[in-house]
């Protein structure tokens, strides 16, 4: 594990603190339980804790946070976040030897930040003029074209115009294939609008289809273009975790000409709550079984 004082960013342990406080507390703290704005700062530990003035509820600086119960240090999750925001991005086994950490533990930390790029992006609607397209991921080249193949998936991204033929934003959502006959047939667009649209541009949406009709080669191309860089950078995503690997890919493509990207993820980094392994991999919890208690009759006396 990375143990130096000082990360490859240039930051030591406490500068990342100092800056993590900031994110998660932008306004000054705030206490979880009552809401008072004073604390006592304890720093006897690795990280400070903080305890509240008023109802003395102690409260650590990466509880709520994408870092939470995590022991990886600041300037370690600090660089992650730097390599996250890059256009180039990074893969687990990269981020591994970057960090000396092992390659589940890497992986997590991917998987992490990439949730935190995903519920950003679902909070930001698209908006104006909006065009919807449905594309194939991994469109298969063989003789068997009517009958889908174990990597291909339906796609439905979304585009709002900043301009006449300028992109602004985009979102792209995995679409359930066992609803379609073929990939021939394009998805129902009605669930992505509703999830994906402001309520006051749904009226000027225009949808246009792959398979039918006049073609939107722009927004498909986007799709192509999130393809070849999955298998450049990941080698290739599978069906389970394609949409957060499309989450994080909007995310930076809605950002590739705006600068402070680093700081605007920290932020989030600092607001969102970290996904847990169990939901990451779909574990079910282990809950006891409920064993009814059946109650016993009792013989009568002879």
């Amino acid at each position: 594990m990375a143990q130096s004082a000082r990360s490859m960013l240039g930051f030591t342990e406490m500068e990342c603190a100092f800056a993590l406080f900031r994110a998660k507390w932008p306004n000054g703290f705030r206490c979880h339980a009552c809401g008072h704005h004073e604390s006592y700062c304890i720093t006897t530990r690795r990280l400070p804790l903080y305890e509240c003035k008023s109802c003395h509820v102690q409260t650590s600086l990466i509880a709520g946070t994408v870092m939470s119960r995590s022991r990886i240090p600041l300037t370690s999750w600090f660089h992650a976040i730097q390599l996250h925001a890059s256009a180039q991005s990074i893969n687990a086994l990269q981020l591994s030897r970057i960090l000396s950490v092992t390659y589940k533990t890497a992986w997590l930390i991917c998987h992490k930040i990439r949730y935190v790029m995903s519920q950003a992006e679902a909070r930001q609607l698209l908006s104006g003029l909006v065009k919807i397209s449905d594309a194939i991921y991994c469109k298969a080249t063989s003789a068997d074209i009517f009958n889908w193949k174990p990597r291909e998936q339906s796609l439905l991204i979304g585009a709002s115009e900043a301009g006449p033929g300028i992109i602004g934003r985009i979102k792209i959502q995995v679409q359930n294939r066992q609803l379609l006959r073929s990939p021939f047939h394009s998805p129902d667009p009605t669930r992505f609008i509703a999830q994906n649209v402001a309520f006051a541009s749904r009226a000027q949406v225009s949808v246009t289809s792959y398979c039918r009709g006049r073609r939107n080669w722009t927004l498909i191309n986007i799709c192509r273009d999130a393809e070849r860089t999955f298998a450049l950078v990941f080698g290739g995503i599978g069906p389970k975790h394609l949409q957060a690997y499309l989450d994080q890919f909007c995310f930076l493509w809605n950002r590739q000409h705006c600068s402070g990207v680093f700081d605007e993820l920290l932020a989030h980094c600092g607001k969102y709550k970290a996904i847990d392994y169990g939901t990451l991999v779909g574990k079910k919890s282990k809950s006891k079984r409920f064993v009814p208690i059946v109650p016993v009759k009792q013989s009568s006396a002879s």
